[in-house]
C-alpha cells in the first residue's frame, strides 16, 4: 500500500476516535439537558436514551475520560518498562550468552524523571552491548551536554544509526563526544567473549541502499542491523534485509503508537505499512525484527502515552551452536 493511503488511513482513525470521544459527551449534555427539563420521550430510542442506566454509562465513560488525561501526561510518560527476549541462534557457540540493550527514540528535551532514572536502570541490567535506533533529540536548542552526559552512562560498546528528527541537534557532535560508534551504510565486526557479531546501520532514508550492502555481511558471524524505521524491514518492491545476510533487524520510530486502545493498539504509526510492525518481536523470511516502542514523545507536541509505555529492550542472545545459518526458535517474550 502507498504510503500516503496508509497514512490517510490513519489520519481517518484518529478523526474516528475523536468523533466517538465527542459524541460521549455530547450525549452526557443532551441526557442532563433532557432529564432536567423533565421532556417526555415520544419515541422508543427516546425513552431508552432517558434511562437512568443511559446516563450511568455515559457519566461512567466521561469520567474515564478525563481520568485517562493526567495519567496520560503525568504517569506514564515516565513509568519504563523492561522487554525482555530472548533469540537462540546457531551462529553462536552452545552456551554463549550476549545480553544487548537496545534503546530507540530518546527525544530528550530536558533534564527530566525519564533521563535521570535510565543510566541506573541500564547499569542494572548489565548489558554486554548498547544499540541505539536514532531520533536522540526532542528539541533543537541547548541539549547537547544533557543527552552527551547521559550516553556516557554506560561503560560497554555503544552504536547507533541516525534518525528522521535527529536534523534536530548536533547529532555527528554528541555521538563522538559520548564515545558512540555511528553506522551509515557501513559494518563493524565485534567480538565479545566467544560471540562473533556484525552490527551493520543506515541513516533515515538510505533503504535503498540496503540491499546491496548488507548482502556484504559475513556468514560466520551473528548480523545485526539498525534502522530507525521498520519500513526497513521489507519494500514492497525490493527486500532490505530478506534474502541477506541480515540476521536481525532493530528498529523504532513507531513510538508503538504513543497513544494506544485496548485490543486494537495503535492509531497512528507514521510507518510506510502502517499497522504491520507497531512495535513487538517479529519473524519474517528467516529474519527476526525487534520494534521499539521508543522512550520518549513527539517532538513539538505534549508529552503523552496511554497504554504504551516508554520501553528499554532487552534482547538475550543465546547460542546453540548447530550448523544451519538461520536463527531458530526465537521471539520468545518475557514480562
Amino acid at each position: 500500500m502507498p504510503a500516503y493511503s496508509v497514512q490517510s488511513f490513519e489520519f481517518l482513525r484518529v478523526g474516528v476516535f475523536c468523533g466517538l470521544v465527542g459524541a460521549v459527551y455530547y450525549f452526557l449534555f443532551r441526557w442532563w439537558i433532557a432529564r432536567l427539563r423533565g421532556e417526555e420521550p415520544r419515541t422508543a430510542v427516546a425513552r431508552v436514551f432517558c434511562l437512568r442506566a443511559t446516563g450511568a454509562v455515559l457519566t461512567g465513560l466521561a469520567l474515564l475520560g478525563v481520568l485517562c488525561i493526567p495519567y496520560g501526561f503525568f504517569i506514564e510518560p515516565y513509568w519504563l518498562k523492561v522487554t525482555r527476549h530472548e533469540l537462540r541462534t546457531p551462529k553462536l557457540p552452545e552456551g554463549t550468552r550476549v545480553r544487548i540493550v537496545h534503546i530507540a527514540d530518546l527525544h530528550v528535551r530536558e533534564n527530566g524523571p525519564r533521563e535521570r532514572k535510565l543510566p541506573d536502570l541500564v547499569r542494572d541490567l548489565e548489558p554486554d552491548l548498547i544499540l541505539h535506533t536514532g531520533d536522540f533529540f526532542g528539541r533543537g536548542d541547548g541539549l547537547d551536554p544533557v543527552l552527551v552526559s547521559l550516553l556516557r552512562s554506560w561503560a560497554v560498546p555503544q552504536f547507533a544509526c541516525k534518525g528522521n528528527l535527529d536534523r534536530l541537534g548536533n547529532f555527528a557532535g554528541v555521538m563522538r563526544d559520548a564515545g558512540i560508534t555511528v553506522l551509515n551504510g557501513s559494518f563493524e565486526r565485534l567480538a565479545l567473549g566467544d560471540a562473533r557479531l556484525t552490527i551493520a546501520g543506515y541513516a533515515s532514508g538510505k533503504e535503498m541502499a540496503m540491499p546491496a550492502g548488507l548482502a556484504k555481511l559475513p556468514a560466520d558471524t551473528f548480523n545485526i542491523v539498525l534502522y530507525h524505521h521498520p519500513q526497513g524491514f521489507p519494500q514492497t518492491w525490493v527486500p532490505q534485509t530478506w534474502g541477506t545476510g541480515a540476521d536481525l533487524m532493530l528498529a523504532g520510530h513507531t513510538h508503538g503508537g504513543q497513544i494506544r486502545l485496548p485490543f486494537y493498539g495503535a492509531l497512528v504509526t507514521l510507518d510506510r505499512y502502517g499497522k504491520c510492525w507497531e512495535s513487538g518481536f517479529f519473524e519474517e523470511q528467516g529474519v527476526s525484527l525487534i520494534v521499539s516502542r521508543g522512550l520518549g514523545c513527539e517532538p513539538f507536541t505534549p508529552e503523552m502515552r496511554f497504554l504504551c509505555r516508554p520501553e528499554v529492550i532487552v534482547l538475550e542472545l543465546i547460542g546453540t551452536g548447530e550448523s544451519s545459518n538461520r536463527p531458530v526458535n526465537s521471539g520468545t517474550r518475557q514480562p
